[in-house]
């Protein structure tokens, strides 16, 4: 199964990076006009686990969905987002982090005012890309609008954004631990619920199916963003791709801060345990269950 799973995340990620060239067309001149898809294209394929996009994949497969470019090209507006979230979140404005990935962070590379556009603009690409998807018919208007909806509310300011809000709000004071749950349950737990829930419209899911991959991610992007807090104490930062301790430096509350290491490490567990619980009565949810798995004990 191991070389079976590492082959197909391997294989879904190839694709889905196809697709991101294919769909963001991240062609450009050096015309001072461009530099902003050139930024958007520098943060886009700089790396990245792509975990968004291969849980829209691997869901889809999961409940029977055709595998086709469309599911790649759909996937794809996932790492849209989390690019745009990224971009934003190192700027100096908010967590002022000056490297991404072992690389300097966007607005670093192509100063504040470019990285601030080139965020906004990777936010609106997929309402772009899921109305030509329609128009094409490779997915059909029901399915388009749902899509859309999905993602505006995954990302907007009752989603993502105000979990970034209530990170910043967060720094400096005593929170206790129903604030970050609710806190991370928002900002990273929410579009990783969304791709999930991509996953199942595409394969015209059910109800139930598209509960059950909702609880999956839900668990799923808990337990990242624990194990995240973790790493930023005692990750390797060459692994990492960036600084550790930073969340300390900037009197962040965060898992590991509240429960310590262990405390934190136990909390994720459970969250991973929580996930696979909710998919593993379905045949062929051994690889989703082992990403589950993977995430928790990763290393970067």
């Amino acid at each position: 199964m191991n070389e079976e799973y590492k082959r197909i995340l391997d294989e879904d990620v190839r694709l889905v990076n196809e697709a991101i060239s294919r769909c963001g067309e991240l062609s450009y001149s050096d015309t001072p006009g461009e530099l902003v898809i050139k930024a958007e294209s520098y943060s886009l394929l700089a790396g990245g686990k792509r975990i968004r996009a291969a849980l829209c994949v691997e869901l889809n497969r999961l409940f029977g969905g055709r595998i086709a470019d469309c599911c790649y090209d759909v996937a794809a507006c996932l790492e849209y987002i989390h690019a745009f979230s990224l971009i934003h979140d190192d700027m100096p404005e908010m967590d002022n982090d000056p490297v991404r990935r072992g690389k300097p962070s966007t607005h670093v590379k192509f100063g504040q005012n470019t990285a601030l556009l080139a965020g906004d603009g990777l936010s609106l690409l997929p309402f772009e890309i899921i109305p030509k998807l329609c128009e094409n018919r490779s997915i059909d208007p029901e399915r388009a609008v749902r899509l859309m909806g999905t993602l505006a509310s995954a990302a907007g300011s009752r989603g993502m954004i105000m979990g970034q809000a209530l990170d910043i709000h967060s720094e400096g004071i005593d929170c206790d631990l129903d604030y970050l749950i609710k806190m991370s349950e928002l900002k990273t737990g929410c579009l990783l619920k969304a791709s999930a829930v991509f996953g199942a419209i595409l394969a015209g899911a059910s109800k139930k199916e598209e509960e059950a991959a909702s609880r999956y991610a839900a668990g799923v992007g808990l337990a990242f963003q624990i194990v995240d807090d973790v790493l930023d104490i005692i990750g390797d930062e060459k692994l990492l791709g960036k600084p550790i301790g930073s969340d300390k430096r900037r009197n962040k509350n965060t898992f590991a801060a509240v429960l310590g290491i262990d405390g934190a490490m136990k909390l994720a567990k459970k969250y991973t345990d929580q996930a696979v619980s909710a998919i593993a009565s379905y045949e062929g949810s051994e690889l989703l269950c082992q990403l589950a798995q993977d995430l928790m004990s990763r290393n970067k």
